[in-house]
């Protein structure tokens, strides 16, 4: 069957956030975080499946970029079960109305390589995991949505969570034409901001830099502009860009090289 509009924007979206973290890409998903919106009418299968490229940091306060050209491709079924997708790899997603979804999902969190970065030298590796990951999105209307999901099990010890907020305002320019507002918040308990922004005793042995231990709290803030276009029935151009901006916690850790990042991407896709 095929997708309507508005199931073909939303699993872009969704998609783009957990393809692209997966492939250490933070910067190509920002523009589909708060996708809050809930699909109308009765469920059906199917999916898309093309090429984009994307370019962010390369890690969190990193001041380099990285860009890559990456595959990408989602199937959900009219049950609700997903193969890829912002909220996880894997999932089931429920209707609790015509307006409310939850989900819960199997999702990664990519870790991090000393590699990456010599700014990242003798902070050592953060291995990559698999976490669980539940959602909510509420459509308040057929522009405005918001969303709320959790993520467990990141980090060095698979200790980290993640709070993500978000709020979305679609905009139709033209009958194939959409632009989307986001804006996000993401907070942080003080395992994940320490992992992932804090430098122990012994990484400060190590790479020269001070002890730093953030604190829990606010990890960043993003605003983002979305494009989706619809070729025909089948053939569509998405892409985005997203300003994040670290918190004082995050920001002032000696990691940190830039407090603001500009992410960005583009792909086409064929739905099916």
């Amino acid at each position: 069957m095929k997708l309507s509009f508005s199931h073909q924007h939303r699993h872009v979206s969704l998609f783009f956030k957990g393809l692209l973290l997966t492939l250490a890409l933070p910067c190509a998903a920002a523009w589909a975080q708060a996708d809050g919106k809930a699909p109308a009418g009765r469920p059906s299968s199917g999916g898309f499946i093309g090429v984009g490229v994307g370019s962010g940091p390369t890690y969190p306060g990193s001041d380099q970029q990285r860009t890559a050209a990456v595959p990408i491709g989602e199937y959900r079924w009219a049950n609700g079960v997903y193969v890829g997708g912002r909220d996880g790899l894997l999932g089931v997603q429920m209707s609790a109305t015509q307006q409310l979804q939850l989900g819960l999902a199997i999702g990664m969190d990519t870790g991090r390589k000393e590699s990456d970065s010599s700014y990242l030298a003798g902070m050592g590796d953060i291995a990559a995991k698999g976490t669980l990951n539940a959602y909510a999105k509420l459509a308040l209307s057929e522009q405005w949505g918001l969303s709320s999901s959790v993520q467990l099990g990141a980090g060095s010890a698979g200790k980290g969570g993640l709070l993500n907020l978000g709020a979305s305002y679609s905009i139709p320019v033209a009958p194939s034409t959409h632009l989307s507002l986001n804006a996000g918040a993401t907070l942080a308990n003080a395992d994940y901001m320490q992992d992932y922004f804090g430098v122990n005793s012994t990484q400060a042995s190590a790479s020269g830099y001070k002890s730093y231990t953030p604190s829990a709290g606010l990890r960043d803030v993003s605003v983002g502009l979305g494009l989706h276009h619809q070729f025909d029935r089948n053939w569509m151009l998405i892409g985005g860009l997203t300003s994040t901006s670290l918190s004082n916690a995050a920001k002032d850790s000696p990691l940190v090289r830039k407090s603001t990042s500009q992410n960005a991407f583009v792909a086409v896709a064929y739905s099916f």
